[in-house]
């Protein structure tokens, strides 16, 4: 049974890759390759990966792993494989499931794009790398898929590389996220280096998620407190930089470049949900300190606070559904600061297929079908915490946080501007749109499938929460935004963003200046006028200059004759003569000889 689910899960894995290299290969070698033989390609690896995941889920009921040696030198050895567990099959299970409805809703999104082939082969090389990631064995081989999702999301961000905006901020979204790619390395070589320095099995320093308890409990012992909270600091500024948290949230706002549908992937079950990933896998290592639980959670809920408002003064739709990803993601670190993984992994299952139908139900551009304005509708609501499997969540997250009555207050405040946000989008959506009739049946079906993922984990969640004041909360947002747009206010929170432009645009460059000049009053005033420091600065530069001059300037010209007087010999001895020649080596063989029987005769008296 377990090399079963190992096969088939590693056939989920493949299919993506060699489709993309299909298609890759086609196209190179100058191949023709049918339009709707890409499209049957690329939604069959989707829907064989969804079925193999959920065949696992129902069948497996232990963590299946197998293992490839890789790199072994000496005694560290760095295996290649697979492990699936309840978690993984989940994760790759929802990937695949958002993967299949997104690719649909893109075979009709981009029928006219001259260049799809490459866009659908870019989708089937991040399903890759994603599933990839989430079977990983190993933090080393985790890292590898890490930096690979990102290649793929900036190429994915930047396809119409030729319009300017979309380039540079696919750059950007790439080098703001190598300060989590370079912390996720420093934390895993820390890790390995001591595993393998003190641990007694040489195969800790592999650091497998099979021994993570082992290995965290290991590594607290052999390090100081300090040293032990750096490394696991270094892990969670990795996941803030991947899951868009404070301060980092920003990149999420450049890749709005993208378009429609790799928006809605990468919100979704993918790049940004890597992050809270990680956290989840090295979970032991944050519950042997209290404090780092206490970062992880402040971090998700100043994020979520932040966020939540910076989007109730946005105007772009796409840009409040970035500022959403941010703030969801930071409730689920809360729940991860809490402790609670059960919580974590559910709100990242019901985000997944509620923000990438809202990504998708989108107007493309002034005309709205109606069916779409009420499924957005419907999923609005249910981000809002109102309807669906949007309730769940919410109500089992505050059931965690109403131990602690401040966070509990928090919680409800974000509840209340999140319904507030997301219902206000709505209703400018409506005003900015003409609704039309529905004439697209694919892309229907697309949101079919993403609202019948929703509809089921409701029923999953059903029973498990009672509805408390959460739901008040986004009742109050929504009756809000409902009377602002009944008296024509909602337009009114359009300044706000240029508010916080002139913020940006005077205050700073103002403040910036003012400590600039300061800076400068106190060089040229104060330490230029100083008599020691003069002293001082005059006594270096007359020192440089006689190292320079007698040192540095006469060994290079002591350098410089010495070649010269060596080549002058050398000259001399080159005569063209063989009988010069052979006397040379005569003298070098005698020289030599003398030599071995004087050292001989010195060892062996």
């Amino acid at each position: 049974m377990e090399n079963l689910i190992i096969d088939n899960i590693s056939l989920a894995i493949l299919l993506p890759l060699w489709i993309f290299l299909i298609i890759m290969c086609g196209r190179f070698f100058s191949v023709y390759v049918n339009k709707k033989i890409i499209y049957i390609l690329t939604l069959l690896s989707s829907f064989a990966g969804a079925v193999i995941c959920f065949t696992g889920l129902i069948t497996s009921r232990e963590t299946v792993i197998w293992l490839h040696q890789f790199i072994k030198i000496n005694d560290f050895n760095i295996p290649f494989g697979l492990q699936a567990d309840k978690i993984s099959l989940l994760m790759a299970l929802t990937l695949f499931v958002v993967s299949f409805a997104v690719q649909l809703f893109s075979t009709s999104f981009m029928k006219d794009e001259t260049k799809n082939y490459k866009f659908f082969a870019f989708l089937n090389l991040f399903n890759f790398s994603m599933a990839s990631l989430i079977f990983s064995p190993n933090l080393f081989q985790f890292y590898v898929f890490w930096e690979l999702v990102s290649a793929v999301s900036y190429l994915l961000i930047g396809f119409d590389y030729k319009n300017n905006d979309k380039s540079l901020a696919s750059k950007r979204v790439f080098i703001i996220n190598r300060a989590g790619d370079m912390a996720l390395l420093a934390g895993i070589v820390l890790s390995s280096y001591y595993m393998y320095s003190f641990a007694d099995s040489s195969s800790m320093s592999s650091l497998f998620f099979e021994d993570i308890n082992s290995i965290s409990a290991l590594l607290l012992a052999y390090t100081s407190t300090p040293v032990y909270c750096i490394i696991c600091g270094l892990f969670i500024l990795a996941a803030a930089v991947k899951s868009a948290q404070i301060p980092f949230y920003t990149w999420l706002q450049d890749a709005m470049e993208a378009k429609l549908p790799v928006s809605a992937l990468l919100h979704s079950a993918t790049m940004v949900a890597a992050g809270v990933f990680l956290i989840i896998k090295m979970m032991p290592f944050f519950t042997l300190n209290p404090h780092l639980l206490n970062l992880i959670l402040w971090v998700g809920l100043i994020t979520a606070l932040v966020c939540s408002v910076s989007a109730s003064l946005e105007t772009n739709p796409k840009k409040v559904l970035a500022y959403s990803t941010s703030a969801n993601y930071g409730l689920m670190f809360a729940a991860l600061g809490l402790g609670n993984i059960k919580i974590a992994v559910i709100f990242l299952f019901v985000h997944a297929f509620i923000k990438s139908a809202l990504f998708l139900l989108l107007p493309k551009d002034k005309t709205l079908p109606k069916i779409n304005f009420v499924l957005f509708i419907l999923s609005a609501l249910s981000l809002a915490g109102l309807v669906l499997s949007g309730i769940g969540v919410k109500e089992l997250l505050y059931k965690n946080l109403e131990y602690y009555k401040g966070l509990s207050y928090i919680f409800m405040f974000i509840c209340f501007v999140s319904a507030f946000y997301i219902i206000r989008l709505a209703i400018l959506i409506y005003k900015n749109s003409e609704l039309t009739k529905s004439k697209n049946f694919i892309e229907l079906a697309a949101f079919l499938i993403l609202l019948f993922g929703n509809v089921l984990l409701y029923l999953i969640l059903l029973g498990t929460y009672h509805i408390r004041e959460p739901y008040a909360a986004a009742v109050g947002g929504v009756a809000l935004a409902l009377l602002l747009g009944k008296n024509n206010k909602l337009e009114a929170f359009n300044t706000a963003p240029t508010l916080l432009s002139k913020c940006i645009n005077d205050f700073i460059p103002a403040l910036y200046s003012l400590i600039s000049n300061g800076c400068n009053f106190i060089d040229n005033k104060i330490f230029a006028n100083y008599k020691p420091i003069q002293f001082l600065s005059a006594s270096l530069v007359k020192i440089t200059n006689i190292i320079e001059v007698n040192v540095m300037n006469k060994s290079v010209c002591l350098i410089r004759d010495v070649i010269k007087s060596f080549s002058r010999y050398d000259k001399y001895l080159q005569s063209g003569n063989i009988q010069t020649y052979n006397a040379y080596a005569f003298i070098f063989v005698t020289v030599v000889i003398a030599l071995v029987i004087t050292g001989y005769t010195l060892i062996f008296r």
